[in-house]
């Protein structure tokens, strides 16, 4: 059967859409319009998640994240919540000293407003993911921390606090703890002044990464033999190209690096592959009144990959 006339028989199979059946597309499309108006997650945040992914990797059950927590019924959301289920995993960096069971984590790139309001904010976060918990014991005050991330600092609001005596410096570079606002461990960690090799991937969270973190980043993929924190590390590294595209050339010079960087390219070319046949998919849908069936089989998708287009068009597969 020829395009034109495949077309013809999906116009013919739209006009015997019974009014139910039409009420059901209405408000399926209007569900999708709804998707499509919701504000996409930050690429930086994707990028500190795998990064968080890396770190508590090796606590395996005893470490959970959940990203985008809601807070009670109809609330806002936090970036991160990281759930320390044993007492026993001893943190190995001083940036997480201060965790305790509930770890409430907000992460803010370098272009996001860092001030007293959004300090504010995250503690009334923290003070409204304990207060509407069922039971008291679920999420007791004493176990819940409070972190903010963020690449570099307010010079503004940090002169000011250190004056007022509600900011006071750690012994280790880049880590200050906040007073007067709560009654919870409350710091700030400005990633670009933590020294040392440990936390080269928390530096590389910018748009002017050092190109001897960015290295070793790579090296950390290269030596990596598990999938899945391979997968986090590409991610991260994925995000640091793409705002640091210098380093594409420096990468294409080193044998080693470049297989890195061909990768992540692939990576991408698949995505944005992927992501024009779900366009395709559902403008069929949508233009047509078809199912998700019928329109893949317009485009001769194969049979091996409709469950993954079926899965990112939030339909199941039939």
């Amino acid at each position: 059967m020829s395009d034109e006339a495949e077309m013809r028989e999906l116009t013919d199979e739209n006009k015997e859409l019974t009014e139910q059946e039409r009420k059901e597309r209405i408000e399926y499309h209007l569900k999708e319009l709804k998707k499509l108006r919701r504000v996409p997650r930050s690429d930086w945040h994707a990028g500190f998640e795998a990064l968080l992914r890396i770190e508590t990797y090796k606590y395996a059950d005893h470490v959970h994240i959940s990203t985008e927590e809601e807070i009670g019924e109809v609330s806002p959301r936090t970036n991160f919540v990281i759930l320390v289920e044993d007492k026993k995993v001893k943190w190995e960096k001083a940036i997480f000293r201060i965790f305790r069971k509930i770890n409430i984590l907000e992460y803010k790139n370098p272009y996001d407003a860092l001030n007293r309001r959004v300090l504010r904010k995250v503690c009334g976060y923290a003070n409204l993911y304990i207060g509407v918990a069922e039971h008291k014991e679920d999420r007791p005050e004493d176990q819940v921390t409070i972190s903010i991330f963020r690449a570099v600092k307010n010079p503004e609001l940090f002169k000011e606090m250190e004056e007022d005596g509600t900011l006071v410096s750690d012994e280790v570079p880049g880590i200050y703890h906040v007073k007067g606002y709560t009654n919870l461990p409350f710091q700030i960690i400005i990633t670009g002044e933590l020294e040392g090799e440990e936390y080269a991937a928390y530096r590389v969270l910018t748009d002017r990464a050092d190109e001897a973190d960015v290295e070793r980043i790579i090296a950390g993929i290269g030596h990596e033999k598990d999938d899945a924190l391979r997968e986090h590390y590409r991610v991260l590294l994925q995000l640091v190209i793409e705002k640091n595209p210098q380093f594409i050339e420096m990468m294409r010079r080193d044998e080693a690096m470049e297989d890195v960087l061909m990768e992540i390219v692939k990576d991408k070319i698949d995505e944005k592959v992927q992501q024009n046949t779900v366009t395709h998919i559902r403008d069929i849908m949508e233009s047509f009144g078809v199912t998700v069936e019928r329109a893949m089989d317009s485009l001769k998708i194969p049979q091996s990959q409709r469950s993954t287009y079926a899965e990112l068009l939030g339909k199941k597969s039939g």
